[in-house]
């Protein structure tokens, strides 16, 4: 039998309750400024927004993007554990799966708030072309929405049913498809410099696995979930991704770099020395991989800086996504353009609104809600078993 969260001494139990209502309380102020941002929203229109012509995707499309591969990312984590049958991980396995579905339904309504029609989204699965990767990617999540929901459901009673074990490998492969296809709706536009580029889809999955897994051990540093086992694992594991991402974006930005291929070197130097250089140095490399790193590497098996490192690593996640979507869109296609056309929305430079901000701060309280109300509604504070140990 597997607990998903270990016993604790009467202090340590009256901290954890603390940080959940902490949770709470943030929930709730980031669901009523979102409240609010929804009224902007639908009364303005995208006229409240800051995004336009030539930069057409912003806050939202970026936040969606790292949050749908954190969920990829984190549902793939608990797939690994089920298949390899890692009964002393269950419980966080089961955590995971709902983190996932809670980061989904976050990105999700980014997403859907940023279409030109909201009420419409259902044109995207019903009349859309057969050869299009986004038009396949609206099935995806709907599958994939519905296999997190029946997961959750089956296993609400704490008890892992036989075929989840046994076949899980199988969602494994989806999670890796599903995350695969999100960097491929980049990867394959030729317009875009900055994201064509057959590593485009391997950082999706690369990056998709450690913003996941990062957000699984800061709920499971919220719940008490993180025994000293699990912590020196789950760091492990997010130390591993980071060098990965290390690499692979050494590899990406000094070889563009260096052919000098005028449309890539420009979105690239817009990271590193433009106006917004600090989200690449600041926020993604210093908060995003250097500081959790060194609070992974002096910090093995410690519950308290695992948590504290992985919410860092899921939380700079938009730092990267940022700097994937907004250099891209922030490039003349020709010399001139910027000052050939004037008016509202014909600029290449981009900072979200008030409304945009709150808007992402309700996508964020939606998923925190549905993360603290699961964790109630599904019962993961009950003990974890394999139905094979019955």
């Amino acid at each position: 039998m597997t607990t998903l969260a270990t016993p604790m001494p009467g202090n340590t139990a009256k901290s954890q309750n603390w940080v959940q209502w902490v949770a709470w309380i943030l929930t709730i102020l980031c669901l009523a400024a979102g409240a609010y941002g929804l009224y902007l929203r639908f009364t303005e229109g995208h006229a409240a927004a800051n995004y336009g012509s030539y930069v057409p995707w912003g806050l939202w499309i970026a936040a969606y993007v790292a949050l749908i591969g954190a969920s990829a990312g984190a549902f793939a984590f608990a797939a690994v554990i089920f298949t390899l049958r890692k009964t002393e991980y269950y419980g966080l396995a089961r955590l995971a799966m709902l983190v996932a579905f809670g980061a989904f339904a976050a990105g999700m309504m980014n997403v859907w708030l940023d279409l030109g029609h909201p009420f419409r989204f259902w044109k995207l699965m019903l009349q859309t072309s057969w050869t299009s990767i986004m038009g396949w990617m609206s099935w995806f999540y709907v599958i994939y929405g519905l296999i997190l929901v029946v997961g959750l459901f089956l296993t609400r009673k704490g008890v892992i049913p036989k075929f989840m074990e046994r076949f899980s490998w199988i969602a494994f492969l989806f999670a890796i498809a599903f995350a695969g296809a999100e960097g491929a709706l980049f990867g394959v536009v030729g317009a875009r410099a900055l994201w064509e580029s057959g590593l485009t889809p391997i950082l999706f999955l690369v990056e998709a696995a450690l913003f996941g897994v990062g957000l699984v051990a800061a709920g499971a540093l919220i719940f008490g979930g993180m025994n000293q086992q699990a912590a020196r694992m789950l760091g492990l594991v997010m130390l591993i991704l980071l060098g990965v991402l290390l690499l692979l974006e050494w590899a990406e930005y000094t070889t563009a770099l260096y052919a000098s291929v005028p449309a890539k070197t420009s979105a690239i130097m817009t990271i590193l020395t433009g106006p917004f250089w600090w989200v690449f140095w600041g926020l993604h490399l210093g908060l995003g991989v250097v500081l959790p790193g060194l609070l992974l590497l002096f910090g093995r098996g410690n519950v308290l800086l695992t948590g504290v490192a992985g919410g860092l690593i899921a939380a700079m996640g938009l730092a990267t996504k940022l700097n994937l979507v907004l250099p891209a869109l922030a490039q003349e296609e020709l010399d001139g353009l910027a000052h050939a056309f004037t008016g509202p929305g014909l600029v290449f430079t981009y900072f979200p609104s008030t409304m945009e901000w709150l808007v992402w701060l309700g996508a964020l309280g939606l998923g925190g809600l549905i993360v603290l109300v699961g964790y109630q509604l599904f019962s993961l504070a009950t003990p974890t078993r394999s139905s094979a140990s019955k």
